[in-house]
Parts: structure tokens; sequence; C-alpha cells
């Protein structure tokens, strides 16, 4: 029975994984410029916090870009992409 639960769980993680990949962002400019936006347009008095994070963010993401460092880039991406959901 223990083995059965183990390989579930198993299974689980591996089936999670690939979505999760799915979701990260790509260095690129498409995906750069897509987030420039978002910070651009967000207005809302009560996210000051988390839109100056995203923008700093999106500082050190193009930073990285420039020099080449594609792993720094998606991971501030995706932080910046993150400080723009939180309420």
């Amino acid at each position: 029975m223990l083995k059965f639960v183990t390989a579930a769980l198993a299974a689980g993680v591996f089936a999670v994984a690939p979505a999760y990949a799915d979701e990260m962002m790509k260095c690129d400019d498409a995906n750069i410029m897509k987030m420039e936006k978002m910070v651009k347009e967000t207005t809302d008095p009560a996210m000051k916090t988390q839109m100056e994070m995203a923008a700093s963010e999106m500082t050190m993401a193009m930073d990285a870009m420039k020099a080449s460092k594609t792993e720094d880039c998606e991971m501030h991406l995706n932080k910046a992409a993150m400080e723009l959901r939180k309420k």
C-alpha cells in the first residue's frame, strides 16, 4: 500500500511540473515588452508597492537579458509578474 501511495505522489509531481514550466515566461523581447506594458498600466494606488517592486524586477530582467543571462532574466520576469498578481 505504501509503495502505491509513493508511486502515485511521484506521478503527480511529474504531471504538475510540465504545467508549471509552461507558465514560466521566457526571456525575449515580446515578454519584456508585455511586462513593461503591464507595469505601466498598473495605476491602482493600493498596488503602489507591488508596481515599484515589479518595475525593479523588470530593470534587473533587462540588465540580465543584455548580459545574456537567460535564467536570471526569466527569474526576474516571473518575479515581476508575481508582484503584479498580488493584491
